[in-house]
C-alpha cells in the first residue's frame, strides 16, 4: 500500500514532463523573450512583464534573437516599419465598400463648420 502510495506522488510530481507541458512552459517563456528584444525591450523589462516565466527561458530567448538580428539574419526595425505603414493606411469604409481616405475626409470636415449656410454669403 504505501509503496503504491508513494509511486502515485512521485508521478503526480512529475505530471508536466510526463505530458511535457513543462517543455511547452519553456517554449513560451523563450518565445517571449525573443519577441522582447525584436520589440527593442532589454531583458529586465521582459522579465518584469512577465513575471509567470522563467526569467532563464525569457533571456535564452532573447540571446537567440540578439545572435540573429547581429548576424543580420533579422532586422527588428522591419517591424516597426511594417506597424508604422499599417498605421498610415485609410481604415475607414463608406457603406457602398468604397475605401475612402481618412485624412482627406478628416480635412473636408475641418473646412467648413457644422453650422456655416451650404449657400454663400451675399455681401
Amino acid at each position: 500500500m504505501r509503496l503504491s502510495l508513494l509511486i502515485l506522488v512521485l508521478l503526480l510530481a512529475g505530471c508536466d514532463k510526463l505530458t511535457g507541458a513543462a517543455d511547452q512552459k519553456m517554449a513560451d517563456a523563450e518565445a517571449i523573450g525573443f519577441a522582447c528584444r525584436v520589440s527593442g525591450k532589454v531583458p529586465e523589462d521582459c522579465m518584469k512583464e512577465n513575471e509567470a516565466q522563467s526569467p532563464s527561458s525569457l533571456l535564452d530567448g532573447w540571446k537567440s534573437a540578439d545572435e540573429d538580428i547581429k548576424a543580420g539574419k533579422l532586422n527588428p526595425n522591419l517591424s516597426a516599419a511594417a506597424a508604422k505603414a499599417e498605421a498610415d493606411k485609410p481604415v475607414d469604409e463608406k457603406k457602398d465598400g468604397e475605401a475612402i481616405d481618412a485624412k482627406k475626409d478628416a480635412a473636408k470636415k475641418d473646412a467648413l463648420p457644422a453650422d456655416a449656410p451650404k449657400d454663400k454669403a451675399k455681401h
